[in-house]
């Protein structure tokens, strides 16, 4: 080796030994910071997650100011992770700070309740309600507007006697509150919540948005000369009872309205169902049935009266049970004769059974009975026909007319049905029988057992659906209140 090569050499070595020396001098010795997530990703690094909490609670004055709180607290979405690491630029938590309120809300302590959906059956369909989410600031603020939510269907002087046990017992007609619970499930769990959701402070502001489901303001209308509450719940798509619910401060169809009032026309979506459990006693009107003889020696087509129908009274022990203030089901479990029913007779000339009466119509179920849900409107949705029930899972179910069978067959909505031609321009529609008993081409004469009392299809509950249409039913016909009929 030559003495040039060996210089070459002892220079690279000095120089190799510098690079080594040099860099080992500048590196770092490790320290523990605080690295700062927003969504998932790195927003930089701060030396006291405790000074960025500090910082972000003395700022945001306002916040506590509008919702009456204490403190403020970072984002959800923030993530403070302790790390220990190497030449990583240390932020101000001022910087931090701002780069959080750019992008994500703010935290306060509450509680959130989770209401969740139950199944629910309607003329058409089954479905389970949405859950619903509720933030409040207080359990309390939950509770009152509980109470006063429920306190719209079931009246303070009934539900305080029921709660302490002071309910009265019958003597003679009456009612007892058997049972009162919510069916839905209920959880309530400490929480921060984002001040971007909505936050209730008020508990009359909660309840409204209990009954209504939804934060939006309530329809309201200035009553007019000539208003009835029958005929406003009508024009816009409410149930009597609808009305009364969202109008507290009438008691029935019957009260008055005056020129210049003003009323809540908002359709009622309760955010949990409210069951109600009652022991019913009262006098009820026996209706009288109609029988028809038929007589060989009248010409086809005549008819008279032989005798005049008369309703009775009976005394009517029944259990109800409601959902939300509304009927949901109902069985008579005792009936006694008060007054007796006189039935009206009709002779009628051989030969016309195809043919119904415009005049004489027959009750579709035995008797006593309960009307569960009436014509028109409920929830929003038009009831084409009234629910009868209280009769029992099997009890007869009769033609209401004389006429001829069309229909007769199962759909998932009706499930057993009846259609019955009446030929006078009527149709009358049985549905969620239990069995039917005649088939289409039948002809059928008034009174006559076409099927049972059941609960197929769409139902809650054992009840019959009847219908009465003008005109085939569904197709081009128009429905009308069956109550007419009788």
């Amino acid at each position: 080796m030559n003495k040039k090569s060996i210089i070459f050499i002892i220079l690279a070595l000095f120089i190799s030994s510098t690079v080594f020396f040099t860099g080992y001098t500048k590196h770092k010795d490790p320290e523990e910071l605080y690295r700062v997530y927003l969504s998932g990703k790195t927003i930089g690094y701060i030396n006291s997650k405790q000074e960025l909490e500090e910082y972000i609670n003395t700022k945001e004055s306002e916040i506590k100011n509008k919702y009456g709180v204490d403190k403020v607290y970072a984002p959800k979405e923030l993530d403070v992770v302790k790390e220990v690491t190497y030449n990583e630029k240390v932020s101000t938590v001022e910087e931090i700070y701002q780069k959080i309120k750019d992008i994500s809300p703010f935290t306060i302590n509450g509680y959130t309740i989770t209401i969740k959906g139950v199944e629910e059956i309607e003329e058409d369909q089954k479905y389970t309600t949405d859950d619903v989410i509720i933030n409040v600031l207080d359990k309390k603020i939950f509770n009152d507007a509980i109470m006063t939510t429920l306190k719209v269907f079931v009246p303070e002087e009934e539900y305080q006697d029921y709660v302490n046990g002071t309910q009265e017992e019958i003597e003679d007609t009456g009612k007892i509150i058997e049972n009162i619970y919510i069916e839905n499930e209920m959880t309530i769990k400490q929480n921060k919540i984002s001040v971007d959701d909505v936050i209730f402070s008020d508990s009359e502001e909660l309840s409204k948005y209990l009954l209504f489901g939804t934060l939006e303001a309530q329809k309201t209308y200035t009553v007019k000369s000539g208003d009835t509450i029958e005929q406003l719940s009508y024009d816009n798509k409410l149930s009597v009872e609808e009305f009364l619910i969202a109008n507290t401060e009438f008691t029935s169809s019957d009260n008055l309205l005056y020129p210049g009032q003003t009323v809540t026309l908002g359709v009622i979506r309760p955010a949990f169902k409210l069951i109600e459990e009652d022991h019913v006693v009262e006098i009820e009107i026996s209706k009288y049935k109609t029988e028809i003889v038929y007589d060989d020696s009248l010409l086809v087509g005549v008819e008279r009266v032989k005798q005049e129908g008369v309703n009775g009274k009976n005394k009517v022990t029944k259990k109800i049970k409601k959902s939300n203030g509304e009927v949901i089901s109902a069985v008579v479990v005792n009936s006694a004769e008060v007054e007796p029913t006189i039935n009206k007779i009709i002779v009628r000339g051989k030969g016309t059974i195809s043919k119904g009466s415009l005049g004489s119509w027959a009750w579709p179920t035995k008797i006593p009975y309960v009307i569960t849900s009436v014509f028109g409107w409920r929830w929003g949705k038009f009831h084409e026909g009234i629910d009868i029930s209280g009769t029992g899972h099997g009890s007869p179910i009769y033609s209401a007319n004389d006429g001829v069978v069309v229909e007769a067959g199962y759909t998932s909505v009706n499930g057993n049905y009846i259609v019955i031609n009446h030929n006078n321009g009527y149709y009358t529609i049985y549905g969620h029988m239990s069995a039917l008993l005649v088939k289409k081409g039948d002809i059928v004469t008034i009174g006559q057992q076409i099927g049972k009392m059941g609960a197929t299809g769409y139902a809650t509950g054992t009840h019959l659906h009847f219908g009465v249409w003008k005109g085939y039913p569904y197709r081009g016909g128009t429905s009308i209140n069956p109550m007419r009929l009788y």
